[in-house]
C-alpha cells in the first residue's frame, strides 16, 4: 500500500516501510527482501529475448520495463487467488485484510499479517461466512484442510503441479497458472484469464505458451500490464 510517496506491506510478518529513494538501500541491508523482489534472476537476458520475438512484446517491454515476478508465499498467493474470484481489487483487498485482522496474528500499528493455515484449522465455512466470504468459504475452508499440496509442488513438474493444485476446490486452470507463476517462479506458467485471451487473440491467434518459452511467465506480465494500462483492448 502507497500513502505519502511511501510503500508499506507485511511480508514474513514483517512491516516492511520503503520509498522510491530507499528502495536500493533497503535491499543491500535485507537479503530477505531481495529475494522477495526477485532482484537476481536473469531479467535483462529474459526482457531482450523476448523483445526480439516480436514488435507488440517488444513494445510491451520497453513501455513497461521493470516488471518484476515476486517471490510471494504459495500459501498467501493461494487464498488470494480464491478471493479474487468474481471480485475487484478493492473487495479483495478488504476480504484479505479481515481474514488478518480477524485470523492472523497482530504485527504492528494497523497492520496483521495473513494467518498460516495451521491457525486456521479449526475454523468452519460457517465462520468464514460469517466474515463476509460467501460462495468462496467452501473453497477456503477445502485449501486450509488441503494446503499440504503446497509443500509437495517444488518436487513436481509443470503439468503434475497444475495437476495437484487443482485437485484444491475451486482452483481451475487459471489460478493454478497463476500460483506456479507467482508463489514458484514457474516460467512456463501462463495465466489466461479474459484479458489474456483476448491478448492472444488479438495479437498471437494460433500460438500459446510455448511461444514465448522460456519466459512464458514473465511474456504474460509485460502484456497483461501493457494492455491493462495503456488501452490497447476495449
Amino acid at each position: 500500500m502507497k500513502q505519502n510517496g511511501v510503500y508499506e506491506a507485511v511480508v514474513d510478518k514483517n512491516l516492511v516501510s520503503f520509498s522510491e529513494e530507499s528502495f536500493d538501500s533497503m535491499l543491500e541491508k535485507h537479503a530477505a527482501l531481495r529475494r522477495y523482489f526477485d532482484m537476481d534472476w536473469e531479467y535483462g537476458k529474459a526482457e531482450a529475448y523476448l523483445a526480439s520475438l516480436d514488435v507488440h512484446l517488444a513494445r510491451a517491454i520497453k513501455t513497461c520495463k521493470g516488471l518484476h515476478i515476486l517471490n510471494q508465499d504459495p500459501w498467501e498467493v493461494l487464498m488470494a487467488f480464491l478471493l479474487s474470484q468474481n471480485n475487484n481489487i478493492k473487495r479483495i483487498r478488504s476480504m484479505y485484510e479481515r481474514l488478518s485482522k480477524e485470523l492472523g496474528s497482530h504485527v504492528e500499528g494497523s497492520w496483521y499479517a495473513f494467518p498460516r493455515p495451521q491457525e486456521l484449522l479449526g475454523i468452519s465455512e460457517r465462520d468464514l461466512r460469517s466474515l463476509g466470504m460467501g460462495f468462496r468459504a467452501p473453497y477456503l475452508l477445502d485449501a486450509i484442510q488441503n494446503h499440504e499440496v503446497l509443500s509437495g509442488i517444488p518436487g513436481l513438474n509443470d503439468d503434475e503441479a497444475l495437476r495437484a493444485l487443482q485437485t484444491i476446490r475451486g482452483v481451475g486452470a487459471k489460478v493454478a497458472s497463476c500460483v506456479l507463476a507467482f508463489a514458484y517462479h514457474r516460467q512456463q506458467a501462463f495465466p489466461l484469464d479474459t484479458w489474456m485471451l483476448k491478448v492472444m487473440k488479438k495479437h498471437y491467434p494460433g500460438r500459446d505458451a510455448s511461444y514465448f518459452a522460456p519466459y512464458a511467465a514473465l511474456a504474460q506480465q509485460y502484456l497483461f500490464h501493457y494492455e491493462r494500462t495503456q488501452g490497447g483492448l476495449p
